[in-house]
């Protein structure tokens, strides 16, 4: 008896130290966005590059400033225009060291915001069941987004992101014996969707996050 009274309690004291370990005060902790852009000056932003056979719905150059500003208010940017022009402007033909150096220059910024977007459209991604009796077939967009920010004191780069995906534009399946299913979405919406998305992903390390922490007492 007193043996088994004995594993008994040594049972509940290891259940109690166990509890006690998985125990503790959870709080939730602010992490600060990985860069700075107070640090960054006046940042003049030139046209993103769009390479797309279609017409965009929305500016994905705004798109991305609008993002990056409700990451971080009060950041002040100067529009610089396309990047031919603001090229030709200060005398060069490719964004290079120099050139970025003497856009800085021209126009009273500290950092320069370029970036580029393509645009493509799949071809339809088409599956047949093995047993031959159904079939599927999508078609998709495809954004891919590069930004980049550079001191125009040196030339060098500070940050650089991507972001990518595809949304679906269309659908169509088909089965022995079944109705068929077509499924067809608004254009114009769904590249709405794209360039939003894309450029909240973009510009994700200029805001800040959250992350819950144990504290053990």
């Amino acid at each position: 008896m007193m043996t088994r009274n004995r594993i008994g309690l040594l049972f509940v004291l290891l259940m109690t130290a166990a509890l006690v370990a998985c125990g503790g005060k959870k709080i939730t902790v602010e992490i600060p966005p990985q860069i700075d852009l107070t640090t960054l000056g006046t940042i003049g932003v030139v046209a993103f590059d769009v390479q797309s056979d279609e017409q965009l719905p929305d500016d994905i150059t705004l798109k991305f400033i609008q993002h990056l500003q409700s990451a971080q208010p009060g950041v002040p940017i100067l529009e610089l225009g396309n990047q031919a022009d603001v090229l030709r402007e200060v005398g060069f033909v490719t964004l290079d060291t120099e050139a970025v150096k003497a856009i800085g220059r021209k126009y009273g910024v500290d950092s320069l915001l370029t970036g580029t977007l393509e645009v493509t459209q799949s071809f339809p991604d088409v599956k047949i069941g093995k047993d031959l009796t159904s079939m599927s077939a999508a078609s998709y967009v495809r954004g891919n987004l590069n930004a980049r920010l550079r001191q125009t004191l040196t030339g060098a780069t500070v940050w650089s992101n991507g972001a990518h995906g595809k949304w679906k534009l269309a659908g169509l399946d088909l089965a022995a014996g079944s109705p068929s299913s077509i499924g067809m979405s608004n254009f114009e919406d769904t590249y709405k969707k794209m360039l939003q998305e894309l450029s909240r992903v973009g510009t994700v390390d200029f805001r800040k996050s959250y992350e819950t922490r144990t504290i053990r007492e």
